[in-house]
C-alpha cells in the first residue's frame, strides 16, 4: 500500500508540472486536432452542394409528400446518415495522422526525466526508501494522465462540431452509430498509439542527463517506434489505407446507414447497403489479431522498462 502511495504522489505531481510543460501538451493537442480536421474537412465544405435545404418546400409539395406518409421530418433522417456516413468515410484517410503520435510523443515525453535530474528532484527521491521501479511507474503514470487529459479537448471539440453541423443541416443531433463507432475507434487504436508513445519516451530519458540531450535521441526513438508499428501491426491491403490491424478492425465494422433509411423513408431496396469503410471484398481482420497486437505491445513495453530499470541500477544506484 505504501508503494501504490509513492507511485501516486510522483503521478500527481508530473501530472501538475505535465500541464506547464510545452511539448506534450501541445503535441497531443496539434495531433488531436490535425486529425479531427483532416476527417471533418471534406464533408463540412461540401455541405451545401450535396444536403437539401427542405426549408424551401412549397405547401403543396409538402402536402404531396404528406399523401405519400413522408414528413419534413422523415426527409432530413437520410440527409443527417448520409453526413454521418461522408465522415465515416473519411476517417481511414485522417486516422492515418494519428501515427503522428508515435513520430513525436517519444521526443515530447523524453524529457520527463531529465527535467528531474536538472532540477535535483531525482537526487532528492533517492534519499528516500523509494525504489526506482516506483519511481519509474510514477513518472509513466503522471505523463500518460496529462496527454490523456490533453487529448480529451480535440475529441469533445470533434464531437461538437459534428453535433453542432447534424443540428443545423438536418434538425438532428449525433447519431449513436458514429458516436460508437469513434469511441470503438478511439479506445481500440488511439489509446494504444498514444499510451506506446508516451511510455516509450519516458522511459528513453532514463539514459539522457540533459532535456537537450534527449531530443535528438526522443526523435530517433520516434522514427523506430513508427517503423516497428507499421511493419509489426501491417493490415491487409485495401482502400483507403489504414493504419493497424485495430484500426483495420473498427473500419471494416462499419456498414453504410444512410442507404437503408432512404429505403425506409422512399420505399424501394436499399442500394449498396452492405459496402463499409474498405471498400467490396476487403480482408477480414479477427479478433484474435486486434488481441495479438495488445499483447505484443505489452510485451515491448515491458522489455523496455526493464531495460530502463536496468540502467538506473547500473548508472545510479536506484
Amino acid at each position: 500500500m505504501k508503494t501504490l502511495w509513492q507511485i501516486f504522489a510522483i503521478a500527481r505531481t508530473e501530472f501538475r508540472f505535465g500541464l506547464r510543460r510545452g511539448a506534450p501538451v501541445v503535441v497531443t493537442a496539434m495531433i488531436g486536432l490535425i486529425v479531427s480536421a483532416t476527417i471533418l474537412l471534406t464533408p463540412l465544405l461540401n455541405l451545401n452542394g450535396l444536403y437539401p435545404d427542405f426549408s424551401n418546400l412549397t405547401a403543396e409539395q409538402i402536402g404531396r409528400l404528406a399523401e405519400k406518409g413522408i414528413t419534413i421530418e422523415s426527409l432530413r433522417l437520410p440527409v443527417r446518415d448520409s453526413l454521418a456516413d461522408s465522415i465515416a468515410h473519411f476517417t481511414p484517410l485522417g486516422w492515418i495522422l494519428m501515427l503522428l503520435a508515435l513520430l513525436f510523443l517519444p521526443v515530447a515525453t523524453s524529457m520527463t526525466i531529465p527535467a528531474d535530474r536538472a532540477f535535483g528532484v531525482q537526487e532528492l527521491l533517492r534519499s528516500t526508501p523509494m525504489s526506482g521501479t516506483t519511481y519509474l511507474a510514477g513518472k509513466i503514470l503522471g505523463v500518460l494522465g496529462t496527454v490523456l487529459f490533453i487529448g480529451l479537448f480535440p475529441i469533445l471539440l470533434f464531437y461538437s462540431v459534428i453535433e453542432i453541423t447534424l443540428l443545423r443541416v438536418t434538425y438532428y443531433g449525433l447519431p449513436f452509430y458514429l458516436v460508437k463507432f469513434f469511441i470503438e475507434l478511439i479506445f481500440m487504436d488511439g489509446l494504444p498509439l498514444f499510451v506506446f508513445g508516451s511510455i516509450v519516451g519516458v522511459l528513453t530519458g532514463v539514459a539522457f542527463r540533459t532535456r537537450r540531450g534527449a531530443i535528438f535521441p526522443g526523435f530517433v526513438i520516434g522514427i523506430l517506434s513508427l517503423f516497428f508499428w507499421m511493419v509489426v501491426f501491417k493490415t491487409p491491403p485495401a482502400i483507403p489505407a489504414t493504419t493497424d490491424a485495430a484500426a483495420y478492425y473498427v473500419f471494416q465494422g462499419y456498414t453504410d446507414v444512410a442507404p437503408l433509411t432512404y429505403a425506409k423513408v422512399y420505399g424501394g431496396n436499399p442500394v449498396f447497403f452492405n459496402h463499409g469503410l474498405l471498400g467490396e471484398g476487403a480482408p477480414i481482420v479477427g479478433v484474435g489479431q486486434v488481441l495479438v497486437m495488445y499483447v505484443i505491445i505489452l510485451v515491448t513495453i515491458f522489455i523496455i522498462a526493464l531495460l530502463a530499470r536496468l540502467w538506473l541500477r547500473w548508472k545510479e544506484n536506484f
